[in-house]
């Protein structure tokens, strides 16, 4: 399973980017291979929806959330406008995520 970051591009005038996210996270969410999708609006790079993807690799993963966020983006005319930016797998180095075991010594 894959962490994919859809990042969204608004038009100058439109929809608040919250109920734009809303409806693509709908859509995708029909998709068998998608297990989770998270939306920020007020991401720091602007809309991005997190998307949780099984995929036999990085590349799968990006090309079918690109495929189904860009179908999404162009099935309902009130997205016109919206587009699809980057979309990536998000890659962890070791150790920049806490484990469990690593928590505070309870001892």
């Amino acid at each position: 399973m894959y962490l994919v970051h859809a990042h969204l591009a608004p038009p100058a005038f439109g929809e608040a980017p919250g109920e734009v996210m809303r409806q693509i996270r709908a859509s995708v969410l029909g998709h068998r291979d998608v297990q989770f999708v998270a939306c920020h609006p007020d991401g720091p790079g602007g809309p991005v929806l997190g998307i949780f993807a099984l995929a036999t690799s990085v590349e799968e993963a990006e090309e079918r959330i690109a495929a189904l966020c860009r179908s999404a983006l162009n099935s309902d005319a009130g997205l016109r406008g919206w587009s699809l930016g980057r979309c990536e797998v998000v890659l962890a180095l070791p150790g920049s995520h806490p484990r469990i075991e690593d928590g505070p010594d309870m001892a």
